[in-house]
Formats: C-alpha cells, structure tokens, sequence
C-alpha cells in the first residue's frame, strides 16, 4: 500500500513538473492534423469547357415543354437523359444525309455559315413523363447559348397511318388548314418574323405527321420545319436552321 501512494505521489510531481506531454507523449499544442481528402464526382458527369452545365440544360429543355406545348410542368415530374454530340460529329451526321440523292442543291451545306454558332455542339435532351412513360419529349439546344433549335413530342411522332390515311386526312383537313397550323405556330413561338419567310410548296408525310418548310426569303436557305399531327391537328414539333435541314433529310 506504502509503495502504491509513493508511485501515485510520484507521479502527481511529474505531471505537475512536465506537464501531460512529458507522461503521456501526447501532440504538441501548436501542431495542426492535416489529412488530404480526396472527392469523388458523385454523379460521374463529364462538364466540358466553354458549355452549359447540364443543370442549366435542364432547366431550359424544360422551360421549352412548358413554352412550346402549353405546359406548366416541374423538373420532378420528369426523368431526364442528357447526350453532349460535339461539333465533329454532328457535321458529320449533316454531312452523310445531305449528300442523299434527293437533296436539292439549293439546300446544301455551307460549312462556314452553317456550323459557326455551334462550335460548342449540340445538347440532346430526353424528357419522359414519371407518371405516363408514353409522354416523352425530345429537346436539342445550342451547348454553347442554350438557343433552342429543336423540340419534338416524340409520343406524337409514332407512326400509326398508312400512305391512304394520310392521303385521307390531308384531303379532309386541306392544305390551308395545316399551313394555318404552322404559320400561328411561327407567329406565336418562332424565331423570325413570318415576313421574312416563304413556304416550301413541297410537303412530306411520314407516320401521320405533315412536315412544312419554310425558307429564307433573302437567303433561300431552310429556316424552319414544323410537324403537324393530321390526326388531331396539331403541331407537335419544330426545328430550325441546322436541325430543319437534318429533319429535311431524314424525311426524303
């Protein structure tokens, strides 16, 4: 017991004499613990220089639902898929269906003027309705401004008529009756005052949609493609500029 209490005076005095890093070797007062963490990209998303954040994106392919099909909907009611198509290829997708057999040589490309406002590439954006997978949106923007050159109902876009039906339909709504469609579309919606623009007699039909093109008056080049649903009358899509010619293509 006598040697217990002299070890526990012992070592009072030492703490007292040393102070607790003498004893217990603890780390200095003015020493700081640095430990370097490394973060991990949650989300594995790939952000490119110079382009929107796909945020942005998203919030613009959505504000175009809402603008072009008179909807009021919110980002969680839809799933979204984003594809980032750079310049690069998306000449060369232009360039493979321009030089289809049908292509008029007025509506060939110019690669100087065409392709400029999109050096950053193109946003492809997909929308599908969490509630109605059957309600799908295609949106596509410029990646670098976020201009909206395309938007489609895709759900509105699937073929379900024959070649007669469509001739039916056409006959029944008339040719006026469509373009009205698409000249109030433009009016409403469109980029450039419907003065500037002169219709292309030619019209295609694929799946029950009606496809209009409207031209540049002072250009002559393609500026708008509108699809006109001839079942239940209504526009159910538009592209512009690059994505008008690519639309004109795919239709030949």
């Amino acid at each position: 017991m006598n040697k217990l209490i002299l070890i526990i005076i012992w070592v009072s005095f030492m703490i007292l004499g040393t102070g607790c890093q003498g004893v217990f070797d603890t780390i200095p007062k003015e020493t700081v613990m640095v430990k370097q963490i490394t973060r991990v990209n949650e989300t594995n998303e790939v952000e490119y220089e110079g382009i929107l954040s796909r945020d942005v994106v998203k919030t613009l392919s959505l504000n175009a639902v809402n603008k072009y099909f008179n909807k009021n909907s919110t980002m969680d009611e839809f799933q979204f898929e984003l594809v980032v198509i750079d310049q690069t290829k998306f000449k060369d997708l232009l360039s493979e269906a321009e030089y289809a057999p049908k292509v008029k040589p007025e509506l060939r490309l110019n690669d100087q003027t065409e392709f400029a406002p999109y050096s950053g590439g193109l946003y492809y954006t997909t929308l599908t309705k969490l509630t109605d997978p059957d309600e799908v949106y295609d949106i596509v923007l410029n990646a670098r401004d976020g201009d909206v050159i395309k938007v489609a109902r895709a759900g509105k876009l699937q073929n379900f008529a024959s070649t007669r039906e469509e001739d039916d339909l056409l006959l029944k709504y008339g040719k006026d009756k469509i373009t009205s469609l698409a000249i109030k579309f433009i009016q409403d919606k469109g980029s450039y005052p419907l003065s500037d623009l002169s219709l292309n007699e030619s019209i295609t039909r694929s799946g029950g949609i009606a496809e209009l093109y409207y031209m540049s008056k002072d250009s002559d080049k393609l500026k708008y493609a509108v699809a006109v649903n001839l079942r239940q009358n209504e526009v159910v899509g538009f592209s512009k500029d690059v994505m008008a010619l690519l639309s004109y293509y795919s239709r030949l």
